[in-house]
């Protein structure tokens, strides 16, 4: 077998494995809601935004108004944002988090008992090799986008 197929084939599976582990994490302490999908993303927009409009929001992660209103809607029945009328305009909704929103963002997995069966070498040149594929990865984003990414 050809040896980069199959380090490409173990890094992908080791990926899909990773993401497997989100899932089940999310899934066990939030009921699935992932910080880089649907509703775990409007949880995390609101994190860094405090509050914002319904508009801004759909605007802001692309997302069309009747599916954000879907979205909102799950959110809001499990306790996690409330939704006002704005003052200043009563046809704007403004959306915010709950303390129950908050602690989304304030709790994520613990990737550090992945390593535990490594080595202090093995980590450090596992970081390294990492951090070698990210570089690689920025700089073929860059030439090949003009900064699209960044």
């Amino acid at each position: 077998m050809d040896k980069k197929k199959d380090l490409a084939s173990t890094f992908l599976e080791t990926y899909y494995l990773l993401r497997r582990y989100n899932m089940l994490w999310y899934g066990k302490n939030f009921g699935g809601l992932d910080p880089r999908q649907g509703q775990g993303r409007i949880l995390m927009a609101l994190q860094r935004m405090r509050s914002a409009t319904q508009r801004e929001l759909g605007l802001i992660l692309d997302i069309r108004p009747q599916s954000l209103g879907e979205l909102l809607q799950k959110l809001e029945s499990n306790g996690y944002i409330q939704r006002r009328r704005s003052e200043i305009d009563r046809r704007t909704l403004i959306v915010e988090l709950t303390a129950k929103g908050e602690l989304f963002q304030l709790r994520k997995p613990d990737y550090s008992e992945l390593f535990i069966y490594l080595t202090a070498e093995e980590k450090r040149i596992l970081k390294q090799s990492l951090e070698k594929i990210s570089e690689q990865l920025e700089e073929m984003f860059k030439k090949e986008n003009d900064d699209e990414f960044y």
